[in-house]
């Protein structure tokens, strides 16, 4: 009975992990498509935005703690 039960947690485990790679293969893909399309508009006219800033702000005082000009 317990071998029956172990099989069982196992193969729900199984069809979650495989459920979590699906949705990351699909966020991935989604995310290729975002850039993509970023990429091939060019810069844009549209105005920085505060979340943008505190990215871009973010990132290089991570670099900078790492050691590298940003």
């Amino acid at each position: 009975m317990e071998d029956k039960e172990h099989a069982h947690r196992d193969a729900h485990f199984q069809e979650e992990l495989d459920s979590l790679k699906a949705s990351m293969a699909h966020i991935a893909s989604l995310l290729e498509q975002v850039l993509r399309n970023a990429l091939s508009k060019g810069p844009s006219n549209r105005p920085v935005t505060f979340f943008q800033i505190q990215a871009t702000t973010q990132v290089e005082e991570r670099v900078r703690e790492q050691g590298q000009d940003p």
